[in-house]
């Protein structure tokens, strides 16, 4: 226990946080964002630009409930872990 408190302790004065361990560099969408046509641009430019649209959103629909998975997952682990450490508390 004292060692415990002594390595948190020194951690903080040291200026080492836990949050310099977190990944700094989210995830990103690996979607093609359409560029839009020249207004001079022909009929043909302008329908692949709107099917290239409706394409980009389809994908950043997909990756934003990939996110919203992941976090589901994280937040569950977080909850897990906060109530075994509450067991462990009170048997202690």
């Amino acid at each position: 226990m004292k060692l415990a408190v002594f390595l948190l302790l020194s951690m903080m004065l040291t200026g080492i946080s836990v949050s310099s361990y977190a990944d700094n560099f989210g995830p990103l969408s690996h979607c093609y964002k359409p560029t839009k046509p020249l207004w001079m641009a022909t009929t043909y430019y302008k329908e692949r630009y709107n099917s290239d649209v409706v394409e980009y959103q389809r994908c950043m629909k997909k990756f934003i409930l990939a996110q919203e998975a992941a976090v589901n997952v994280h937040t569950q682990a977080a909850q897990k872990a906060l109530e075994t450490w509450n067991e462990f508390a009170q048997k202690k």
